[in-house]
């Protein structure tokens, strides 16, 4: 029976193809550790929470259907969110009033507005890259790429020039089959660059461990690109000295970093979207390793957790200001994106509103001061 069940882990067949890679270390969450909670986040205020709620209820509470991002409006200070069925949501954040914007027909993730705030533009996880109108009247910009369908759109962000930057975290699978690039840890991802003037797209940079968030610097002069399975953020110069190259923005992040979204001071928040999995990480030299792992039943695997972390780092790659909130039991915590609110429509600077794949609510907190010098990327120059 031993030999039989050693046999099972080691020979039967899976879906997995991983790759051997050897990630940073982990500076760890929870109590005690640098990154420990801040707030408990069940004491959020919630926007739209009916509306997704009776959504969500009527597609029959399929998983990863929550506003995975946020988009406040430079004319008007509202909100936009996307959720599984297609539907994008206007809410006013003053009022809490919720509308139906526009509807994609497909999975609306990543979204951002260009500088005039005429146009939405959505990374559809299942239509690709499109733009919306002040009406909602939705159009498709990109959906093939040399041929090659565009399996999976994730996240984006406005130059000012009009160029819209955006990320295909993979060539292997689709959003519902996220779990299999987590096991694989494989970088096919993306960061592509499309002109809406000339229509033309183009890859800037291959070979990414799963590109997701992206957005691009207040004077244009670097975009950024979250490699999701390696916890780290990269940069990619447009301009000065090192234009066309790249580098590492911040490295050994404490959970798989998700959207990126610039704020109005010219800093960039990052939402971490689930906990790094330290037995995975010890085996990631060792595919076969994780082929084992993956053969396990479920009772010995250990069960992902989705505290809610949202990070601000400024144009250095420094730490600024964090809000943090563990998994409480299996009601997941979990933050994919953050924004800044304008002015006009939150409290103050710090007013900040939350998506997650998980939650179906958009939330407000308040980020909190930290001290300097956290992470490694703390002493990036320019």
């Amino acid at each position: 029976m031993v030999a039989a069940l050693v046999a099972c882990l080691l020979l039967l067949p899976t879906p997995l193809d991983p790759y051997a890679w050897t990630p940073p270390a982990n500076p760890g969450t929870g109590a005690g550790s640098r990154f420990s909670p801040t707030q408990p986040f069940d004491e959020l205020r919630t926007l739209a929470a009916d509306v997704i709620g009776k959504s969500f209820d009527a597609a029959g509470e399929p998983v990863n259907f929550g506003p995975e991002d946020v988009a406040a409006s430079p004319r008007d200070g509202k909100v936009y969110t996307g959720i599984g069925n297609g539907d994008i949501l206007r809410i006013d954040p003053a009022s809490g009033s919720v509308e139906k914007f526009a509807d994609t027909g497909g999975r609306p993730l990543g979204m951002a507005f260009d500088r005039s705030g005429d146009t939405l533009y959505v990374a559809d996880a299942h239509r690709g890259l499109l733009a919306v109108d002040l009406l909602g009247k939705v159009r498709v910009l990109v959906d093939m790429l040399d041929g090659e369908p565009l399996r999976f759109t994730d996240n984006l962000d406005v130059a000012g020039d009009g160029t819209i930057w955006f990320s295909a975290p993979t060539r292997e699978h689709t959003l519902e089959q996220v779990e299999l690039d987590v096991w694989d840890s494989r970088p096919s991802g993306r960061l592509l660059r499309h002109d809406p003037r000339t229509g033309e797209t183009e890859v800037v940079l291959d070979n990414l461990f799963y590109a997701n968030g992206v957005a691009v610097a207040d004077d244009d002069s670097f975009v950024l690109v979250a490699e999701f399975l390696a916890y780290r953020i990269t940069r990619y110069w447009l301009s000065g000295p090192r234009k066309h190259s790249h580098e590492v923005f911040v490295d050994g992040l404490p959970g798989y970093p998700d959207n990126v979204t610039r704020t109005p001071e010219g800093n960039f928040l990052v939402g971490l979207s689930l906990e790094r999995i330290a037995a995975l990480d010890a085996q990631r030299p060792r595919p076969w390793a994780i082929r084992v792992m993956y053969r396990l039943p479920p009772f010995l695997q250990k069960q992902p957790q989705y505290p809610g972390y949202l990070m601000e780092f400024d144009r250095r790659g420094a730490l600024r200001r964090f809000a943090a909130a563990e998994q409480q039991g299996k009601v997941a915590a979990q933050v994919t994106a953050g924004t800044v609110l304008p002015a006009a429509a939150g409290e103050s600077e710090e007013d900040v509103v939350v998506g997650s794949l998980l939650v179906q609510s958009v939330r407000r907190l308040k980020l909190q001061p930290v001290v300097p010098g956290w992470l490694a990327g703390d002493q990036t120059s320019e």
